[in-house]
């Protein structure tokens, strides 16, 4: 999209002699955060779903370290420099970058040096080239990124001062020692599975990014991609603002779910007829009022903006984390709601095989997708002969 002439405006900034990509670029005003917000609109709507990994909202997790100069300062003058370099060749290079935080969880009720020492991601040398790492992350989209920002996800250090636990660097995904274990994704599913046809699954096949283990067997991790190490104050700090400006990322895409939701629910409403009945039309309305208390916390962020200790534009910290709450607390009861308005029909629904095999036995040439309208060919008799010729093949595929 950035090279389409349609889209490009949108998807890029032009910064002196340079054109960068919108997402990457850091905020300086409340200008930054409408451009960013129209572009990754614009991203979600030409795909047709929602995706979460496309690089800002990672990014922004390094502006929060970017924040904090002074801690990094106090730790090695030189780390506060990395963190800046690295923020400049992610805005001109424009990598695939992801985020990993989340560890293997090993006995929570021990610290980590009390248990396996390899569970959790430390440090076990240094060389002039860098520090040796081992352990593992969960990382989405690990493997197929270009680097990720790797930071621990230990909350409470004590009065230790000083841990191999507490480090935070920038992984080149290609470095040696990195061992990727991904689990089974949805897209380009192939023999007995169930969504070997897109069309019965559109959204879990297009959409679909893939967790990822990634192992570290003694990789070295260059000085420069060094951002802290050992100083459990700079680890702290990256947790409590990890999502100072990542969030407004995560809860623009909450935003997108919540239209797909609705646009789901409609359709289906419109499709068996009741979208004109009180109860029907009350629960419609519940996900609108959801959805538009997403997008008003995320327009005041903006508009009552706040001047980070580093010169940016920050989301407004206290409406943007409501909202995050709002978004996120009622979800379960909106996908609920969802799932009440859209009844039985996805399940029982048979799949494209079954209706690419009975249409000419059953004299079709095109179902349009209305059952008040359309399908009049279909009595209950087709219907029946319909979900009966895909019960075998549901309960042979699970």
């Amino acid at each position: 999209m950035i090279l389409r002439p349609a889209t490009c405006d949108v998807m890029t900034v032009t910064q002196g002699s340079e054109v960068n990509a919108i997402g990457s670029s850091l905020p300086y005003t409340q200008d930054d955060w409408w451009a960013k917000r129209r572009a990754t609109d614009l991203l979600m709507e030409d795909i047709g779903g929602v995706v979460t990994r496309v690089g800002d909202e990672t990014v922004g997790e390094m502006w929060s370290l970017f924040d904090g100069t002074d801690v990094l300062n106090e730790v090695d003058p030189q780390f506060a420099k990395n963190i800046e370099t690295h923020i400049g060749k992610v805005l001109k290079g424009d990598p695939f970058h992801v985020s990993a935080n989340t560890d293997p969880k090993g006995d929570r009720s021990l610290a980590p040096q009390d248990q396996d020492p390899d569970m959790l991601l430390h440090v076990v040398k240094e060389t002039d080239a860098g520090i040796v790492v081992r352990g593992a992350k969960y990382e989405t989209a690990a493997a197929y990124a270009n680097q990720a920002f790797t930071k621990p996800t230990i909350a409470n250090w004590g009065n230790a001062e000083l841990s191999d636990y507490a480090v935070g660097f920038i992984c080149d995904l290609s470095s040696s020692g990195l061992k990727f274990l991904c689990r089974g994704g949805f897209a380009g599913a192939h023999g007995g599975c169930p969504r070997v046809d897109h069309r019965d699954y559109p959204l879990a096949n297009r959409f679909d990014e893939v967790d990822t283990i990634v192992i570290f067997d003694n990789v070295l991790i260059p000085w420069e991609n060094v951002l802290f190490y050992r100083h459990t104050r700079a680890a702290s700090f990256i947790r409590a603002t990890l999502h100072r400006y990542s969030a407004f990322a995560f809860v623009q895409r909450t935003l997108k779910q919540a239209d797909q939701m609705i646009g789901t629910a409609l359709f289906n409403a419109r499709q068996t007829g009741p979208e004109k009945q009180p109860a029907v039309q009350e629960k419609l309305s519940e996900l609108a009022i959801w959805r538009e208390g997403i997008n008003a916390h995320l327009t005041a962020s903006i508009a009552l903006g706040e001047t980070s200790p580093a010169g940016l534009m920050m989301p407004n910290q206290s409406l943007l984390m409501t909202g995050r709450c709002h978004a996120l607390n009622n979800l379960p009861k909106m996908m609920h709601i969802a799932r009440e308005l859209c009844g039985g029909q996805i399940c029982v629904t048979p799949n494209v095989a079954t209706f690419d095999r009975l249409r000419p036995s059953l004299g079709w040439t095109n179902i349009t997708p209305s059952m008040t309208t359309g399908w009049q060919k279909i009595d209950a008799s087709c219907w029946l002969l319909l979900v009966t010729s895909s019960i075998p093949i549901m309960l042979a595929t699970g």
